[in-house]
């Protein structure tokens, strides 16, 4: 046997200590292919981090408060009304005439009928010369509308429905005008007019003409609770009192309801929230408002009042509006999305979310090397957080010695996050 190889074996402290030195080399294989074998083998997925805005929101049922009068009669007939939803009468101006014939009253809604032609065709020609040269402004009109129309019928807003339809008839009728090149609708406003005429000669009797007891906006349409939820119950509103409203029955119609008027263009809304939610409000602050029932547009109204008491988990907001936009459907009950404050920043995904050394970042992946990012968080929802896009600035306590420090560098506009892989540490290098 060869003389190495026989003391390799033969010897007990040299066998010994080779094969201490054998086991150790195999262990750092191992070691090294297990640490490497990551490298090849594991999927990482990354997001690139893109600056986006988001509104912390407060969704919740809004209570619409008005000056209202329900207008009683007691004419006996058929009542045809002279003025549209929402339209402004003043106090002594006839809105309604009753007819003792169903005939007359047959033949004052075809006349109701042709006016909202001759103001559609009115209107089709008004301004008509701007649009000759921007056909493409017509047209992105018409789609604006025929998209706010299937909108408002699919969520059963037949007011909406119809405002719609008017603004849309208007637009298709300047088309006709420009690509026609018309001189505009002056004959057949003509015809509608002679047309109005013969009919109104032909109704033979009028029982009775309504008229306003008051100015104010009329509405056809009454929901019972016009003397409960009244303006004057908003002086002394508790979250008890205001449980008691809503829970109140609504009043049915009498016998000779002709409809109602809102005696005041101001009108408050009443949301109940939680306390934590309603906390970052403040009265006096205008705030933006959206009914999903109506549209995505935004009103702007201003918080007249936080009820909060330490007893109740409840809170009350109310808003004060004097505006809304054409067709506002005023349901007494219906949801808002309230728009809280605002926030700019670098979208993150939560599980990408990473705590190193007691400080919250992220991995990115810097060509194919891993690096360890900071983030400032702004807001959270339910997917991602929103991280300031800009680093912090250090105060002087915290610049005192920072030749010392490691630089510790914060997420950018356009780095690649990594929101999945394992065995992650800054400087780690993937292929």
């Amino acid at each position: 046997m060869n003389k190495k190889l026989s003391s390799f074996f033969c010897d007990p402290k040299t066998t010994v200590k080779n094969a201490a030195l054998f086991l150790l080399m195999i262990f750092l294989v191992v070691y090294t292919f297990f640490q490497i074998l990551p490298t090849f083998t594991q999927s990482i997925e990354v997001e690139t981090a893109l600056l986006v805005s988001v509104y912390d929101t407060t969704v919740t049922t809004g209570y619409i408060f008005r000056d209202e009068e329900v207008i009683q009669s007691t004419a006996n007939g058929v009542p045809v009304t002279l003025v549209k939803d929402g339209e402004r009468i003043s106090k002594g101006q006839p809105f309604a005439n009753v007819y003792s014939e169903e005939s007359s009253a047959g033949l004052q809604e075809q006349i109701n009928a042709i006016d909202r032609k001759i103001e559609i065709l009115s209107k089709s020609i008004v301004d008509t010369d701007l649009y000759v040269t921007d056909i493409t402004k017509t047209d992105d009109e018409i789609n604006g509308y025929f998209d706010t129309l299937f909108a408002s019928v699919a969520q059963g807003n037949l007011s909406e429905a119809v405002n719609t339809e008017k603004n849309l008839l208007v637009s298709l009728n300047k088309k006709d005008l420009i690509i026609n090149v018309s001189d505009g609708y002056q004959n057949e406003i003509a015809a509608l007019q002679a047309e109005r005429s013969a009919l109104q000669s032909r109704i033979r009797s009028v029982s009775q003409q309504l008229s306003a007891s008051t100015s104010g906006y009329y509405y056809g349409d009454t929901d019972g609770y016009e003397n409960i939820f009244t303006v004057q119950a908003l002086d002394n509103l508790s979250i008890e009192s205001f449980h008691t409203l809503i829970s109140s029955e609504p009043a049915k119609n009498p016998s000779g309801n002709f409809g109602k008027i809102v005696k005041d263009f101001v009108w408050y809304l009443v949301c109940q929230t939680d306390k934590f939610s309603a906390a970052p409000y403040q009265a006096g602050n205008y705030y933006r408002l959206t009914f999903p029932a109506f549209s995505e547009d935004e009103l702007k109204m201003e918080l007249t009042d936080v009820i909060s008491v330490t007893s109740e988990e409840t809170a009350l907001l109310i808003f004060r509006g004097n505006t809304a936009p054409e067709g506002f459907p005023y349901l007494r009950m219906q949801e808002v999305d309230i728009c809280n404050e605002g926030y700019t920043g670098l979208a993150v995904p939560k599980e990408a979310l990473r705590i190193v050394n007691g400080k919250q970042g992220v991995y990115i992946l810097d060509g194919d090397i891993v690096r360890f990012r900071l983030v400032q968080i702004l807001f959270e929802n339910e997917d991602s957080y929103i991280v300031s896009a800009e680093a912090p600035t250090a105060s002087a306590d915290d610049t005192e010695g920072e030749d010392d420090r490691p630089v510790e560098r914060y997420l950018s506009l356009y780095d690649s996050i990594i929101v999945s892989g394992k065995a992650l540490f800054d400087g780690k290098t993937v292929g």
